[in-house]
């Protein structure tokens, strides 16, 4: 780290120490002053002042130093993502069940990883970043962070691999899409439970490591809107209010769950309408009012002639792969 970067980090921890108590509402941004170099800067559940010295410390450090530069300021970077327009970049990143977004001027450095509500694709053939995706790639949606052992795992549903008359997995590799190519290959399905004597639709995929790549425990509603930060489990009680957040329907598809799918033990189903691509997305209750949620299961057929969601319940994957659910503090 240059003398000018800590210079300026000592410059925002005394901002932060003077900073006024006001903090914005979680579930949306606050527009806060421009700061630094940033076109904008916003805020959930922290102050402008906070924000604003983080735009300050990135302003300071090399476009390559981003990520090592939020972590000094205490913030977990999240992603970068590229904007159509203005040759401009969002910067988005989180401190405990924060948020916040920085829209900078310049080339997008590489910043991106594993977050429930992103794209994903599956094919049999290779996934190369940045290249047309093969003619049988599916779209699908990842669902949520979890631990086995002492590796990081991404869930999503298991038909979006699918099986083959052997009862192998048809489409073994999985990218997350930028789109509309993909964007960071993540290799090969690790775990696939529809193979199993009593099938769930779900399956396991290896996420992001190393500089650049972090893997977060949040729910992402697109660009615009903070995330959902995913605090715990809950049970598929019939008449819970639920939400999910898919790559086609989008983010905050809310309803409740209503009965449980004919002919398959467990299977939940709700009164919310969803569509292809949404598959895998993460299943959740309603936001409480600090912006956490709970995790209830992974989206995984439609039902009736509305195309209602139905859901695997998060428990029984979990039990099935000895995992653990990663969650905010």
């Amino acid at each position: 780290m240059t003398a000018a970067v800590r210079i300026v980090l000592l410059a925002v921890t005394a901002l932060l120490c003077a900073a006024a108590p006001a903090s914005a509402e979680l579930g949306e941004y606050t527009r806060c002053q421009a700061a630094g170099d940033a076109m904008f800067v916003e805020v959930s559940g922290a102050t402008c002042a906070d924000a604003e010295a983080v735009a300050l410390a990135i302003t300071a450090a090399p476009m390559t130093d981003i990520e090592a530069t939020l972590r000094a300021v205490g913030w977990a970077p999240l992603r970068v993502v590229k904007m159509d327009f203005q040759l401009s970049y969002d910067v988005v990143a989180t401190r405990g069940i924060a948020a916040l977004r920085i829209r900078r001027r310049g080339e997008a450095p590489d910043l991106d990883g594993w977050m429930a509500g992103r794209e994903l694709l599956f094919s049999r053939l290779a996934l190369v970043g940045g290249a047309k995706p093969p003619g049988d790639s599916t779209l699908c949606t990842s669902a949520f962070l979890i631990r086995i052992g002492a590796r990081l795992a991404g869930l999503s549903a298991a038909h979006c691999a699918g099986t083959t008359k052997s009862n192998t997995t048809r489409r073994r590799n999985a990218a997350l899409r930028r789109q509309p190519q993909p964007g960071i290959v993540l290799g090969g399905v690790r775990r696939n439970l529809a193979r199993r004597p009593r099938p769930i639709d779900a399956l396991v995929l290896p996420v992001p490591s190393g500089p650049g790549r972090p893997a977060a425990d949040v729910i992402q509603r697109f660009n615009h809107q903070p995330p959902w930060f995913v605090r715990g489990r809950a049970r598929p009680l019939l008449g819970r209010p639920v939400c999910y957040s898919g790559i086609t329907s989008g983010p905050n598809q809310c309803g409740k769950i209503v009965r449980r799918y004919p002919g398959v033990r467990g299977l939940s189903c709700t009164n919310i309408i969803a569509r292809e691509g949404d598959s895998g997305s993460p299943v959740y209750t309603a936001p409480a009012a600090d912006g956490t949620v709970r995790a209830i299961g992974i989206a995984n057929v439609v039902y009736g002639i509305f195309q209602l969601m139905c859901f695997e319940p998060i428990d029984p994957v979990l039990d099935a792969l000895d995992a653990q659910l990663v969650s905010a503090g």
